[in-house]
């Protein structure tokens, strides 16, 4: 079965006067559309970093423009994981390089994010901190990720996980959903 696509994107700004989200999609011509799928990132920049906005932007187009760099004998999970560790990595090294390695360790580079492979008729979702990713079936919506969040109080919760904060990443694969 051919996949074929139709495609919109959107995002508005939360509390904070500027937006700090960043998506982004590649739909790619054959031979690597049948490869290796589309992909599709949305992350979203924390309120406690001044620069998370260049984390989100650049997890984003890290993913995007590396993921079909990937060998096509390895796996979608397997490439979108390879992937993910290095921009991982390098937006952990460049909190570690900048005035923020004294502060906070949520005050650097760093976000949440969600990646979706759509590989002919399978979903493949990537996916640490709390943005999300859902299902719109029969008019009836699924979450297919679970937020990383610690609650501390009725009116306080914190991240458990993200992007740069760590130089290892501990990533959500949700695998093999079927897109009818």
């Amino acid at each position: 079965m051919k996949l074929k696509i139709s495609l919109g994107q959107h995002s508005e700004r939360g509390r904070k006067e500027i937006n700090q989200d960043f998506h982004g999609a590649w739909i790619p011509e054959e031979p690597l559309l049948g490869a290796k799928g589309v992909a599709i990132a949305l992350a979203d920049g924390i309120s406690s970093s001044s620069v998370s906005r260049e984390a989100s932007e650049a997890a984003v187009r890290g993913f995007l423009e590396s993921y079909y760099d990937t060998s096509q004998a390895l796996s979608v999970k397997k490439s979108a994981q390879q992937v993910l560790q290095a921009v991982n990595s390098w937006l952990y090294s460049q909190t570690r390089q900048s005035p923020f390695r004294y502060e906070d360790k949520d005050r650097g580079y760093v976000c949440t994010l969600s990646a979706l492979v759509l590989k002919s008729t399978t979903a493949h979702v990537f996916h640490v901190g709390d943005t999300r990713v859902y299902r719109l079936r029969e008019s009836s919506l699924e979450q297919l990720t679970e937020d990383h969040r610690i609650v501390a109080s009725a009116e306080k919760s914190y991240l458990s996980r993200a992007m740069g904060v760590e130089s290892r990443l501990d990533l959500d694969e949700c695998g093999g959903c079927e897109c009818r």
